[in-house]
């Protein structure tokens, strides 16, 4: 009876997870985000990069989404078998990307979404041990999803990275002046136009963390909750350090600097926010 009752949250999560991955890469490709099967020569190669980590992140966002969509009024047990589900399930964009690939990306994407999967995997235990942080991780996801949808139809051209969103047409440059020509990585030409959504995460990390502190009391969890999905993307460009270059180089400087932002910022939201707390008296 007990595996019975365990099979539906399984069978949801690999469900929920193949549907997110899949659906995932199919609506960047139809939105012009992702271009796999683009001709990265002649300049274009300063983003091929960005592609390979697009693909990962989405993989890699996909897991402990399903596993808290799934899981996230079960046990802890039946949460736990939940994320290994939702990583199952997430490879199903595998076949996908594989065939949208052209030759320069599809050996790239392919390890990309294996890769994905498993820092998905490492998400999605913070999730089992912590429902509240597979609602931050949501959160950051969907963020990033509307920036990019709504930029990529109002601004051109936006380039979108994994865990960061870069309006490129908009003229932020300029007020800057010379004052960020010696930065590293290219910055100065590309962090005016980074800010505004990364501006938006450290605002998100806060609200998250600051609310679910005050909701549960939970000062850890309300503070991975806000923190987790940055930091996520902090690290898959470690995990996928070749494609790390050109327009993703800055891409990882500026994501790896929000994740050590959001850390103390949540931390300091969720603080508060557990002040705030009141218990239920009739808890």
């Amino acid at each position: 009876m007990n595996v019975a009752r365990n099979a539906g949250p399984l069978v949801l999560a690999a469900a929920v997870g193949a549907l997110l991955g899949l659906a995932q890469v199919a609506v960047a490709e139809a939105a012009g985000i992702l271009t796999l099967d683009a001709d990265f020569g002649a300049g274009n190669d300063r983003v091929q990069g960005v592609q390979v980590t697009l693909v990962a992140w989405y993989c890699a966002m996909a897991v402990p989404t399903a596993a808290w969509l799934a899981g996230a009024r079960r046990d802890r047990g039946t949460r736990a078998a939940a994320v290994p589900a939702a990583a199952a399930g997430a490879l199903a964009a595998h076949p996908l990307v594989a065939r949208l690939g052209g030759e320069a990306v599809r050996a790239d994407t392919g390890t990309a979404v294996l890769l994905g999967v498993l820092l998905g995997v490492a998400g999605g235990a913070a999730v089992a041990a912590a429902p509240v942080v597979g609602r931050g991780i949501a959160a950051y996801a969907v963020l990033l999803w509307v920036a990019a949808l709504v930029l990529t139809a109002l601004v051109s051209p936006t380039v979108v990275y994994a865990g960061l969103v870069q309006p490129l047409g908009l003229d932020l440059a300029r007020p800057w002046g010379s004052a960020l020509s010696n930065l590293p990585y290219n910055l100065g030409y590309h962090l005016p136009t980074m800010l505004p959504v990364a501006v938006v995460t450290l605002v998100l990390a806060c609200v998250v963390s600051g609310v679910t502190a005050r909701r549960t009391g939970a000062w850890a969890a309300a503070t991975a909750a806000g923190a987790a999905g940055p930091v996520l993307g902090a690290v898959l460009y470690r995990l996928l350090p070749d494609q790390v270059y050109l327009w993703n180089e800055s891409a990882s400087a500026v994501v790896l600097l929000l994740a050590g932002c959001c850390l103390p910022l949540a931390a300091g939201a969720a603080a508060v926010g557990r002040r705030l707390h009141r218990p239920d008296p009739d808890a």
